[in-house]
């Protein structure tokens, strides 16, 4: 129906029921748009467009609705009993289902290009093994909460990042690592 479609997000429980949408040469395309391209100011959920399918990281970005649609009900994992309720996140694409379990769940702000700190939409794509420790160490150490899962170095990640009302251009950020078909996390063997 549409070719921009990439998958399907879920997080069981929840409201958290939707498409995700990938424009890489327009990564924001569906930022005001629906699943068929119409204005709409809840938008679909979309893909970074650093990313693949297949890359070390992948960023879905979503709108927090407060009538709790699109990632509005993001925020209530701040509280670690809705995290230890709903600790899964599923996202299949075309060709397979995933699961993810959800290991760092953070609050932070857009910087400025002066200011310094943990920019966690910088860490999308391919990773280095620097890279993606010094990704988790900041994920675990700005989580609301230590859930005792910590990712390893072949392990995909995937952040679902909202928008934050807790400063200006605040934003929330769900972290999970992928599970294997048999519910272990999935190694990713390279050459880097």
């Amino acid at each position: 129906m549409n070719p921009d479609f990439i998958g399907w997000l879920k997080i069981d429980g929840t409201k958290g029921d939707y498409p995700v949408m990938y424009t890489p040469d327009d990564p924001q395309y569906y930022i005001y748009r629906d699943f068929q391209g119409r204005k709409t100011s809840s938008g679909t959920p979309f893909m970074d467009g650093n990313a693949t399918l297949d890359s070390d990281s992948i960023i879905l970005y979503g709108h927090n609705m407060k009538n709790d649609t699109m990632f509005g009900t993001l925020d209530r994992y701040q509280k670690k009993e809705y995290w230890e309720a709903h600790p899964v996140i599923t996202f299949d694409t075309l060709e397979e289902n995933r699961e993810y379990e959800i290991f760092a769940v953070f609050t932070t702000w857009l910087f400025r290009q002066e200011e310094d700190g943990f920019r966690y939409y910088g860490y999308v794509g391919d990773l280095t093994e620097a890279q993606f420790n010094e990704f988790v160490s900041q994920s675990c150490m700005a989580s609301h909460y230590d859930t005792g899962i910590i990712p390893e170095y072949g392990d995909q990640i995937l952040m679902l990042s909202t928008c934050s009302y807790h400063t200006e251009n605040g934003r929330l950020v769900v972290a999970a690592r992928r599970r294997r078909e048999d519910g272990n996390v999935i190694e990713k063997y390279t050459d880097r």
